[in-house]
């Protein structure tokens, strides 16, 4: 564990908490809210434009209206630029576990950066919980459900700690992923007033079943699940022996889900998968797979000006959809060289 116990903040200041819009992202904010809430004097939640992962032109005037005197990012490998306008406000402290080159902040969180295994963080919520050295809890493994589903059951590492809160919490495997689960819906749906409300309903939750019980989270499941199910049993395009492709036109915010069960259900094929529908005049582009280079092809994005963020076995990006035809041949391109290597 962490030798750390708090996190240096101006105390009377108005803060602002940017967090990622996902499970992960969520329970983060809410250990942080819980952590904090009483200590400063204001604390706003913030979650970028879904699907962008850097703060774009409407993000920072939202953010220019805040006017907050300092910020805490967490679970978010914003861009450097994006982090430059954030310290023009005051002292910002990020927390991630995301593969990301360490910024000059104030505090920059991530063990990953130092080297450590992604199985002994697999969220950011276990960052915080071990940066805060308390006892890991609902929300600490709530993250890492989030991010890892089903595949958290491989990382004997994080499933000691797992094992432990469910048998304290008395409940099981399947009801915590189904917590994740709903929770994921809000940004699925695109329900981005709600997502940012979500961690101060969180922060005092104790028991899954708080969780499960919320209407609003299961009219969403309901939702979804066909849409879902649609995608990801519609047939994929061979673009070589180890590549995949499949071409989704979906409203829904579903493209990291849908790419996460066709990459896990072929394991040893690397699955690119694209989404025009989402967002007006933009294209999503997730890659899920035994990646090599995912570091490098997330850098090329961002130096290209794109929207690019991942870890180790995953990278997703947000390009103009008029660039969408062009990036993906270089993605396939990119993803071939390492196959032949």
């Amino acid at each position: 564990m962490s030798t750390s116990s708090t996190i240096p903040i101006k105390e009377e200041s108005n803060t602002l908490l940017l967090h990622h819009w996902d499970t992960d992202g969520i329970a983060s904010a809410s250990l942080l809210l819980r952590e904090l809430d009483k200590k400063i004097s204001h604390m706003e939640t913030f979650t970028p434009t879904i699907g962008n992962y850097l703060i774009n032109r409407d993000d920072k005037q939202k953010i220019k209206n805040i006017d907050p005197d300092q910020v805490i990012v967490a679970d978010m490998a914003l861009p450097e630029k994006s982090i430059a306008f954030l310290n023009k406000f005051g002292e910002v402290y990020i927390f991630d576990h995301h593969l990301q080159d360490e910024h000059d902040v104030e505090l920059h969180h991530n063990p990953i950066i130092d080297k450590n295994s992604p199985k002994e963080f697999p969220s950011a919520t276990w960052v915080i919980t071990d940066y805060l050295n308390k006892k890991p809890d609902l929300l600490t493994i709530l993250g890492a459900f989030g991010d890892r589903e089903e595949k958290l059951k491989e990382n004997n590492t994080a499933m000691k700690t797992v094992n432990k809160v469910l048998s304290e919490l008395d409940t099981d495997f399947n009801t915590v992923l189904r917590c994740a689960e709903r929770i994921d819906t809000l940004y699925k749906i695109g329900e981005r007033s709600q997502i940012t409300k979500m961690p101060h309903n969180l922060k005092d939750v104790n028991r899954p079943e708080e969780i499960i019980s919320r209407g609003d989270l299961k009219e969403n499941e309901e939702n979804l699940k066909d849409a879902i199910k649609q995608e990801v049993e519609s047939p994929l395009e061979q673009i070589d022996d180890e590549i995949l492709y499949r071409k989704m036109s979906s409203p829904y915010n579903i493209i990291s889900t849908v790419t996460r069960r066709l990459a896990w259900s072929r394991e040893d094929k690397k699955v690119v998968v694209s989404n025009n529908s989402f967002q007006t005049n933009k294209s999503q582009i997730y890659i899920r797979g035994p990646l090599t280079n995912s570091q490098e092809i997330i850098e090329e994005m961002k130096k290209r000006g794109y929207s690019a963020g991942g870890k180790s076995d995953v990278v997703g990006m947000v390009v103009p959809e008029e660039d969408m035809e062009l990036v993906l041949m270089d993605i396939f391109d990119m993803l071939k060289e390492v196959s032949y290597d």
